[in-house]
């Protein structure tokens, strides 16, 4: 018998994106509601220096009383089902206490929605269902990663690490108090120590997740690829060092289930700009959107670069995302086409209003290589994937869709797999 387990479960989840932080809680709910006797002792880690994901929200300022911040991933939460809804409304408009290992008594603050027209004329669609069924929703702050952070915290992780980079996953056997082998991760900065687990689930686009096992070779759909070599260059990957641990291979029927989602990527671009120019970005929006009311009937959108403009923060922050084909023509070309992606942006916005684009404060340009999936396999029924009887549990919005709706049905999947697991550990004697 296990006496780990026999004590707690130990799960980690990687990710603290919409899906991780939902599985996060979804996971610690549904324990809660299966009344599992063991404690779950549940860690986050994330290679970001915070939560969010692709529901990024990016500030600037000079101090706290002046940052302004840009919604430079989802630009809204969208909804096709009441249920998803009501969970978003209830868990936004609620507020509760958390206490966690690492951290004192907070309280999870309260905020509201407002639902919103969809802004974006897009070049790709919502799978699940047509576009029309969908409710869009956005913070009243206009931070679409409060809404991450809100169902971390209800998650109750013990322990949240950020600025850890995961390299492998392994199996170690060298512990003196289980019988089973642990689940360890490597990483090559941060992480959670020598901390081994009996449940992992990657919250994370497949590309990324395959690359913790069997393949290293670069891809152009991983995000991990793209932040290793702008923050990890000349480090070499870790391996299993010690006679004690084993590298976990995925079978090909796995690996085929995470090779069948497929995403494309866009460019988003920041713009910051100063107090007297809020009219240029307001005018940027609103010719966009005059622009798009008057093609309502093309398939898709006619701007050549575009597929999103909008302005925040009362037009001090513009936000512009360009089309899948501009980011299709540049992200492999040397330097992911970062230069002539923003050139490109900055010079579609000045023809798009008429004017020159004031001098802006600051700007972050953004190769968002999974903005969105396409091919996913809520069409085949599968959903979710899991490996090594199930404690390595793989999802993400690639196994339904991008919107809230299809984050949250992935991480009710990863919960309820999870909870499965930790029944079948037990009844095989070892919890």
């Amino acid at each position: 018998m296990s006496a780990s387990i026999a004590q707690n479960t130990r799960i980690l989840i990687v990710g603290s994106g919409l899906t991780g932080s939902l599985t996060c809680y979804h996971l610690r709910a549904l324990a809660k509601q299966k009344k599992i006797v063991l404690p779950i002792i549940l860690d986050v880690a994330d290679m970001a220096r915070g939560p969010g994901g692709r529901m990024s929200t990016t500030r600037y300022g000079t101090n706290n009383n002046n940052l302004q911040q840009a919604n430079t991933g989802a630009q809204y939460l969208s909804t096709s089902s009441s249920k998803s809804a009501a969970l978003l409304e209830s868990m936004c408009l609620s507020s509760s206490s958390q206490t966690t290992t690492t951290t004192t008594t907070t309280k999870t603050p309260q905020f509201h929605l407002d639902r919103v027209e969809d802004p974006v004329r897009r070049s790709t669609h919502f799978i699940a269902d047509s576009d029309d069924a969908y409710t869009h929703w956005l913070p009243r702050d206009g931070a679409t990663n409060s809404v991450v952070k809100q169902f971390l915290r209800g998650g109750e992780p013990d322990r949240v690490v950020f600025g850890s980079r995961l390299q492998q996953m392994v199996m170690d056997s060298s512990s003196s108090t289980s019988t089973i082998p642990q689940l360890l991760p490597l990483y090559d900065s941060g992480g959670t120590g020598s901390s081994t687990y009996d449940i992992v689930i990657l919250a994370m686009p497949p590309k990324d997740i395959i690359k913790f096992f069997n393949d290293d070779k670069k891809d152009p759909q991983s995000q991990a690829d793209l932040h290793r070599r702008t923050n990890n260059r000349g480090k070499k990957r870790r391996t299993a060092t010690t006679p004690n641990q084993r590298a976990i291979v995925l079978s090909n029927d796995v690996l085929r289930r995470l090779r069948t989602p497929s995403y494309v990527g866009r460019y988003s671009l920041a713009l910051w700009l100063h107090d007297d120019d809020t009219a240029f970005a307001n005018k940027a929006q609103q010719a966009f959107n005059t622009q798009r009311c008057n093609n309502d009937d093309s398939p898709s959108p006619s701007h050549p670069v575009l597929d999103m403009v909008s302005s925040q923060e009362g037009g001090r922050v513009l936000v512009a995302q360009s089309t899948v084909k501009l980011w299709r023509r540049l992200t492999n070309t040397r330097g992911g086409g970062r230069h002539v992606a923003k050139s490109s942006l900055l010079e579609a916005l000045e023809r798009l209003t008429g004017d020159t684009l004031p001098r802006v404060k600051h700007t972050k340009l953004l190769n968002w290589r999974t903005s969105q999936v396409v091919d996913s396999p809520v069409t085949t029924g599968e959903g979710i994937v899991t490996a090594e009887g199930g404690r390595l549990i793989f999802t993400g919005d690639w196994c339904y869709e991008s919107s809230f709706e299809g984050c949250n049905l992935a991480a009710e999947a990863a919960a309820i797999a999870a909870v499965d697991t930790i029944r079948s550990m037990s009844e095989n004697g070892f919890g």
